[in-house]
């Protein structure tokens, strides 16, 4: 049977990085002693009681039909409040759609702004879902490299440069996902100015924003020049606890929301209202999850730190803000991807090598922060046994 080329452009490296995920969760649900260092959801911690009450009341009286396509009203009030107080951009309700989570809002915005022979910037590595993402369109990924030896910052000059007349949007993570890098206002400035100037979007994910301290964040939709251009997507999975809840949204100007809700309504017809009525609460009474996932963030990436930093062979690069660390191993005969099943077969701890994170990701390897204290000082110890055995190797060769 024939399929679409659409089914190539969903695959490739980028798929292929989550096997070790997937291997690692099946062995630990059978019973093994797995440490799963592979994605960025803190599986021994539970959504906020008063959240979850919420759903279970809205559930009891009957919030479980068909709800509004865009999303309940209260529910974008919320969300439009949220996203002023962290931005100071001026919105409303009608300025937000609900979706299945922000992967499923960035995955419709795409396909709402691009098309087949457009183009759209990256920065690289980038989170191991976009080039699937931005290319289901049809549009192709232009990819503009950052290096660890610079913290992974970008650089506006370097995104300028890849400016074609067939660019339609730029796509931006902060903070990072894998890198943890945190872009400046500064460097906002100047890539909303390139968007002024080319009259293309720029789409800014920030579902570890609120995670950050206050004085470090900073959003594009901060500057009042960039609400024709700026598409801002976020979600409660960080900083709330709800990963599974499938909860997310897009900020954007009318026109192009419009088109969001044409794409949700023959997309997914709506979200669950019980749901939605749960992320109302979130919202609105819940102003401490992510002070206390940040620190959590905090203490993890140094008690890991401590363990990694003085190994020979490898390398950890500072953690300014999001879930994950970068592991550095390009000094050592082995690839990501073997690291990775060797470490997985071997030792029993689960992360994901970048290589599907874009090509300068060879050679690196993403570690979530979400296990437990206890369980990432083990898992640093086994990262450190397998890298002794690995540098042995070489010395008896």
């Amino acid at each position: 049977m024939k399929f679409s080329s659409l089914t190539e452009r969903i695959s490739g490296d980028s798929v292929d990085v989550w096997d070790v995920h997937y291997r690692g969760m099946a062995r630990m649900e059978a019973g093994e002693d797995i440490i799963l260092l592979s994605v960025g959801q803190e599986t021994e911690e539970q959504t906020p009681a008063p959240i979850v009450s919420a759903a279970t009341e809205s559930l009891h009286a009957g919030r479980h039909h068909y709800s509004a396509v865009a999303g309940i009203e209260p529910l974008r009030a919320a969300i439009a409040r949220r996203h002023q107080w962290l931005t100071g951009q001026s919105v409303s309700a009608e300025n937000c759609i609900v979706t299945s989570g922000a992967q499923n809002a960035l995955f419709a915005v795409c396909q709402c702004v691009l098309e087949a022979g457009d183009e759209i910037v990256l920065s690289e590595p980038y989170y191991t879902t976009y080039p699937a993402t931005v290319t289901a369109s049809g549009a192709t990924l232009v990819r503009v490299p950052v290096q660890p030896d610079d913290g992974f910052r970008i650089a506006p000059d370097r995104i300028e440069a890849a400016i074609t007349p067939r660019t339609r949007a730029i796509l931006l993570n902060s903070p990072n996902n894998p890198t943890g890098a945190v872009y400046t206002q500064e460097q906002f400035e100047a890539v909303v100015d390139i968007c002024l100037a080319n009259d293309i979007w720029l789409i800014s994910d920030e579902v570890y924003q609120e995670i950050l301290p206050p004085e470090d964040r900073f959003s594009p939709a901060s500057l009042e020049r960039a609400a024709p251009v700026c598409v801002t997507v976020s979600s409660l999975s960080k900083s709330h606890r709800m990963t599974g809840w499938r909860l997310g949204w897009a900020v954007a100007p009318l026109e192009l929301i419009q088109h969001l809700y044409n794409l949700s309504m023959c997309m997914s017809y709506g979200l669950p209202p019980f749901i939605q009525d749960a992320a109302v609460t979130a919202l609105e009474e819940d102003h401490v999850t992510a002070g206390v996932v940040r620190d959590a963030m905090d203490r993890r990436y140094r008690l890991l730190q401590d363990v990694l930093k003085d190994v020979p062979g490898i390398r950890i690069f500072n953690a300014q803000g999001g879930m994950f660390v970068v592991l550095d191993i390009r000094s050592l005969p082995v690839s990501g991807f073997r690291f990775a099943d060797e470490l997985l077969d071997r030792y029993r701890v689960a992360i994901l090598p970048c290589d599907g994170f874009g090509p300068s990701g060879s050679g690196l390897l993403r570690i979530s922060l979400c296990a437990s204290e206890e369980k990432l000082v083990v898992a640093a110890e086994r990262i450190v046994e397998y890298v002794e055995s690995l540098r042995e190797g070489v010395d008896k060769n």
